[in-house]
């Protein structure tokens, strides 16, 4: 029991940092295009930025992803063992 419930508090975890880390991400994005000068920009560069922020968004929700399946997982493990054990909490 207390197995499942250090995996679910860690994929809790991994999740709001994922969470964070995209929520960095986009604020990164919107920072970038406000502060881009409008003459002499080098499409390249630009392109480059583009193409790191969007990786880091997918990379980012898939650790998401990863976490919510774990935390799901844990918690149906969670609601077994307490089914199955009958564990009395007044003893």
């Amino acid at each position: 029991m207390l197995l499942g419930l250090m995996t679910r508090l860690n994929a809790v975890s991994q999740r709001s940092n994922a969470q964070y880390a995209l929520m960095q991400n986009r604020m990164n994005m919107m920072n970038a295009v406000k502060n881009l000068p409008f003459s002499g920009s080098n499409m390249e560069t630009l392109h480059q930025m583009d193409t790191n922020f969007a990786l880091s968004n997918d990379y980012n929700q898939s650790l998401l992803m990863l976490a919510t399946a774990q935390e799901q997982a844990a918690k149906e493990l969670l609601a077994h063992e307490a089914k199955t054990n009958k564990i009395s909490y007044i003893a």
